[in-house]
């Protein structure tokens, strides 16, 4: 079985497991009053155990080492200012997206914030950007990544990018987090180490962590409601819930944003070239589009479950509207 084959099937499993625990947990906590009162870190630990645990598996199944898939290299300490500030001025065209993405669904960036809520600031940071970090880079641009890339390196960044949108399960994270996982993909060649798409990944999920405990407090300071800063929070939803000169308004952000991200995203491909010649890699990064296989990326497995989340998606999206 070609290598392509066995990760997609991986792919699918963690699908049909992550789903189906999912659904089997809320169904619990609907029926078991106890579950619902666990504390919220015991679900994001359990969702991330849900990634990890099948792709060690694999790796022990097909007697894989682990260090094979995740490209270990030593970073400098100036790859990790340049890795942060090129990952800062990504985060424009991420507004975009994601803001672009609230036209139609809110659910997703709406869970994120209730879940970090009124919680702990450091277990919010190990919980929801350092263990993600570790958890889906080992998955997505390790295990998945690394075997794509063999067959062909275009292809491969953008699979992977695709398939890391897919497991946020809802459109509202899918379309941004697709970007993020192409830019994390590039990040790791220009490196050529798994680290510098971790710290990324950390870096962008400890900002929203951080914008989320301190901006309920800043409004406290400036006498602002709790409902008030958490509209400030959680902007935006999906345009059928808007009134036109709310829509205007939120259509001019989005604008505003793109001028702005057009700008920043062009500086980050700059940095991005720094990055690469600092690592003695933009030789490799130029020539990394070169050659490859014709082994096929996609395969049923993988169709399947593309199928199953676009389907999950599409159910939670109508569900969503129809509670509006």
């Amino acid at each position: 079985m070609s290598q392509n084959k066995s990760v997609n099937r991986l792919f699918l499993a963690v699908v049909v497991i992550y789903i189906g625990v999912s659904l089997g947990l809320s169904l619990l906590r609907s029926q078991v009053p106890f579950m619902s009162e666990l504390p919220i870190y015991c679900s994001l630990l359990l969702s991330q155990s849900l990634i990890f645990i099948p792709c060690f598996v694999y790796c022990r199944w097909k007697h894989i080492k682990i260090r094979e898939l995740i490209p270990y290299r030593k970073i400098s300490f100036v790859t990790i200012i340049l890795v942060i500030i090129c990952t800062y001025l990504m985060y424009p065209l991420i507004v975009v997206l994601n803001a672009v993405s609230m036209l139609f669904s809110n659910s997703g960036t709406a869970s994120v914030s209730e879940l970090m809520q009124g919680q702990n600031l450091v277990l919010n940071t190990l919980f929801m950007a350092i263990l993600p970090a570790c958890v889906e880079e080992f998955m997505f641009r390790g295990v998945l990544f690394q075997t794509y890339k063999k067959s062909k390196m275009l292809p491969a960044i953008l699979l992977s990018g695709f398939l890391f949108g897919c497991m946020h399960l809802n459109l509202n994270q899918f379309i941004y987090a697709f970007a993020l996982g192409v830019y994390l993909a590039f990040l790791v060649e220009a490196t050529g180490s798994i680290f510098s798409s971790m710290l990324a990944h950390f870096t962008l999920n400890f900002t929203s962590v951080a914008m989320t405990f301190l901006l309920p407090k800043i409004y406290e300071v400036l006498d602002v409601s709790q409902t008030e800063a958490m509209q400030q929070i959680q902007p935006g939803g999906y345009a059928a819930t808007m009134e036109n000169s709310q829509l205007a308004v939120f259509l001019m952000g989005i604008m505003v944003w793109l001028a702005i991200a057009l700008g920043t995203t062009c500086a980050a491909v700059g940095m991005y070239i720094a990055i690469s010649k600092i690592n003695g890699r933009w030789g490799y990064v130029k020539r990394m589009f070169r050659g490859g296989t014709k082994e096929r990326l996609f395969t049923i497995p993988l169709i399947l479950g593309m199928v199953i989340v676009f389907a999950f998606m599409g159910i939670s999206l109508y569900l969503e509207w129809a509670a509006a």
